[in-house]
This record gives structure tokens, sequence and C-alpha cells, in this order.
């Protein structure tokens, strides 16, 4: 697997969108847990990030998220899905919380387009 890079700024904003993600369904599985804090290793989000991310509201989360590069974007978007996947059930809050996501910080068209040059 690839690891992009992020600043410790972008990083906090991942575990804010992370924790969103975990949160919307209210019920955390602890599988959810366990992706997120494996996450948490694979990116070395530091202690003093993770408390960052936990303070950020999620619209400064978005913000900074909408002005990352379109891989890290991407890589985000990645990044919840996982989470999604985590407690292996479909979900429609964590569903309209990444569709929303996508849609705001425009990863729905950066896969739209790539999608269409893939045909």
């Amino acid at each position: 697997m690839i690891t992009l890079e992020f600043t410790e700024t972008q990083k906090a904003a991942i575990v804010s969108l992370l924790i969103e993600m975990i949160n919307a369904d209210h019920e955390v599985h602890p599988n959810e847990c366990s992706v997120f804090d494996t996450i948490c290793v694979e990116y070395n989000i530091c202690e003093d990030t993770f408390n960052l991310g936990r303070s950020l509201n999620s619209m400064v989360a978005l913000d900074i998220m909408k002005r990352m590069s379109d891989l890290q974007k991407i890589a985000t978007a990645q990044l919840l899905t996982r989470v999604i996947d985590a407690d292996a059930r479909d979900d429609d809050q964590e569903i309209r919380l990444f569709n929303i996501i996508c849609n705001v910080t425009g990863v729905d068209t950066l896969i739209n387009a790539k999608d269409r040059e893939e045909k």
C-alpha cells in the first residue's frame, strides 16, 4: 500500500472526519476502532495530531480536505471507506455522510473523471 505524505494539519482533518464517520450511525463498533487505530499507525498520527483532530470542527476538517491535492483527497476518501466497511454493515447514515464529504470536497468529481478516462 502506498501511503501519501500529509501535513500534521491534514492528518488532524483526517482524524476528525474518521471520527465523524465512526459516530455517523450512533454505534461505535470495535472493528471501526481497530481500523481507525491501524490508520493512525499507518499515517504516523501522533497524540498531539490526534487531539487536534478530535477538537476540530467538522466544517474546518472539510475545508482542509478541500485544499488537499487530488491524490490526497482520494486517499482520504479511501480511508473513510475502510471505516465504513469495518463493521460489515451498510448504514444509510454512513453512506450519506460519505456522499456529503465527497460532494463538498470534489472527490465525487475526481472519481467520475477517472471513471470516464478508464472507459
